[in-house]
């Protein structure tokens, strides 16, 4: 996952963010929200965090002086300015600090979803020196059976994220010692991950063995981290592909995650929350989902908001705003852009052609 915190101090823009992104984007994770400098600083600290778009004029520390503080620690995370404006010594600052990106407010949809796409294809190749210090001293550095035997409780709980939180971690305090090359360390876990998922019962898909069987001749340097991190993700959503044999049909998880989806529509549903939920991992959902649905879940669930909406314009006066909102649609034009991309006539002309139509049949 690609981990994204948005930092702006204005609530319905923070909303709006977050909705185009989980809407529209998969493989991310929003994994924190600040509204001010105090907020951002504590984000930092807490989580792994791939892609801050930060708000220029949060109140202090102000969000120079966020990205000046994230440049001088020395960490890997991408920055995107959001500004409303477009002052030359501010983005001259913000240029010297090395920001990633500019976005101007408000923010276009389409120019939002370039811009983290871009990112993500550029994403840092190697962790901060004081994180992956601060990871070595949290966890210990683990010995190998250590790891094998906390993994191993993790999937037998069916502890997704932590899982994950966990080979991350490891791989992190793996290239953080820069005076070593992190090769054999690296086919160790390799090695550990394979092993687990051989005494799970996890069968490893031939293209997944093959990448795995491809280390041994790679160069697996300080550059190879984000393309050691997708593949070592990849293998631990494999640990928990075997969790359907665990007494649930794969057309009665679908229904409960379907049901999950219905109660929790109007919250913005993302695929980490079903998966949550259903206690599978979210590659595994995102495929399974695919096979028995016959469309990706992003696809489903705007099929579902557009549906949603058409019964709030029916039978409803609410504005076309509050019903974007409802939906979780911060972003009015967008959802009025989207229902008209699904229906082929805005949302104003749907409602006075359906009160039409009503007319007609009632006389």
């Amino acid at each position: 996952m690609f981990n994204i915190a948005i930092v702006e101090d204005e609530e319905l823009e923070r909303r709006a963010l977050r909705s185009i992104l989980e809407s529209n984007v998969e493989g991310i994770r929003i994994v924190g929200e600040a509204k001010n400098g105090s907020e951002a600083v504590r984000l930092l600290d807490e989580e792994r965090i791939e892609l801050m778009l930060l708000d220029i004029k949060i109140p202090r520390p102000n969000g120079l002086e966020i990205l000046q503080m994230i440049r001088e620690r020395h960490k890997a995370t991408k920055v995107l300015i959001l500004t409303a404006y477009d002052y030359f010594e501010i983005m001259q600052k913000a240029i010297e600090l090395k920001a990633d990106g500019f976005l101007l407010k408000p923010v276009r949809t389409e120019a939002l979803l370039k811009a983290v796409e871009d990112c993500r294809a550029d994403s840092v190749v190697a962790p901060s020196r004081d994180a992956g210090e601060r990871l070595v001293s949290e966890a210990d550095d683990p010995a190998d059976g250590d790891i094998r035997n906390h993994l191993a409780a993790l999937v037998k709980q069916g502890a997704y994220r932590d899982c994950l939180k966990l080979v991350r971690q490891r791989l992190e305090a793996i290239y953080a010692h820069r005076d070593i090359a992190p090769r054999h360390e690296v086919l160790d876990l390799a090695e550990v991950l394979t092993d687990l998922a051989t005494e799970l019962g996890c069968e490893l898909e031939p293209a997944l063995s093959r990448q795995i069987d491809a280390l041994e001749s790679q160069r697996l340097d300080a550059r190879s981290l984000y393309k050691v991190q997708e593949l070592f993700c990849q293998m631990t959503d494999a640990l928990f592909d075997n969790d359907e044999e665990r007494g649930v049909p794969a057309s009665e998880r679908i229904e409960t995650v379907l049901q999950f989806i219905e109660r929790n529509l109007c919250k913005g549903v993302t695929l980490e929350d079903a998966a949550d939920f259903a206690h599978v991992s979210p590659c595994y959902l995102s495929r399974l989902f695919r096979k028995e649905m016959n469309m990706t879940f992003i696809s489903y669930i705007k099929e579902q908001r557009i549906e949603r909406a058409k019964q709030l314009l029916q039978n409803s006066d609410q504005p076309i705003t509050n019903v974007s909102l409802d939906l979780s649609y911060a972003d009015a034009n967008y959802f009025c852009k989207a229902f008209k991309k699904e229906v082929g006539i805005s949302p104003s002309e749907y409602r006075q052609k359906f009160k039409q139509s009503r007319l007609l049949r009632a006389s």
